[in-house]
């Protein structure tokens, strides 16, 4: 399995970082968590193939998670007429925008077979012959009751699996860094760090059991110094990701 920081940003723009999303390979598929980044350039920049996107999943419902993936269904829907992606989307409106979004642009109804847009929630599991999902809740939204998520993926080859922490409580007030990084044996936590600061997360990463940690979504980018010298630390490598870094397990 390969992971591929596509964009490694916060919604704020920079000048070297696309917003929020990574690229998954196992088993000749692909795979996004989030789309913030413009993905589908960035597929065609890397060399891949549209053919091999298998599915995209959103952790919740914001922009800088979400806007990418508006071009790929657009194109699925009047272009790429020999792809076919399954989205994963955490609110029905988000169905309903995407939608509207490819009527306004003049690119017809929503070719349903080819751009599959599906609602998800704590309990679903995802199960291919290449990866395995799960989900869990965070409260990053929880103050105007929207959902937001984190995910679990186990490659199937490797037997690795990595946590995807998603967008968490501001100051991590609200506790909710992800339980199963304390608990369990995992391969790696890529977790965010726009919405609180590096001493906010010290209480979890002295608990965390996790063979690395790299920190993704980073703003402000003040902060990546900070994050450089928590390496050493811990019983566990830490990193801070760029775009275009990659991980293979």
């Amino acid at each position: 399995m390969k992971i591929t920081f596509v964009g490694s940003g916060h919604g704020v723009p920079a000048p070297d970082r696309y917003c929020s999303s990574a690229m998954i390979e196992a088993g000749g598929s692909i795979y996004f968590i989030d789309a913030g980044a413009p993905i589908m350039d960035e597929l065609l920049r890397m060399g891949k193939n549209i053919n091999d996107v298998r599915t995209i999943f959103i952790t919740h419902a914001h922009s800088d998670h979400t806007i990418g993936m508006l071009s790929v269904a657009s194109l699925l829907n009047w272009y790429y007429k020999q792809a076919c992606i399954d989205f994963y989307l955490p609110e029905p409106e988000l169905i309903d925008a995407c939608a509207h979004w490819i009527s306004a642009n003049h690119d017809g109804d929503i070719k349903e077979e080819r751009v599959k847009l599906h609602t998800y929630d704590k309990n679903f599991v995802y199960d291919d012959d290449n990866i395995h999902l799960e989900v869990f809740p965070t409260r990053h939204l929880e103050r105007i009751e929207k959902p937001a998520y984190g995910f679990v993926v186990t490659d199937k080859e490797s037997g690795k699996r990595i946590v995807f922490s998603g967008d968490l409580s501001h100051q991590l007030s609200l506790e909710d860094f992800p339980a199963i990084a304390m608990s369990e044996d995992v391969d790696a936590l890529v977790c965010e760090m726009a919405h609180f600061k590096p001493e906010h997360v010290t209480p979890y990463l002295e608990k965390c059991t996790a063979k690395a940690v790299y920190f993704n979504h980073v703003f402000p980018l003040s902060k990546l110094d900070d994050i450089r010298a928590m390496n050493g630390t811990y019983p566990f490598s830490v990193y801070v990701v760029c775009d275009r870094d990659v991980i293979e397990f």
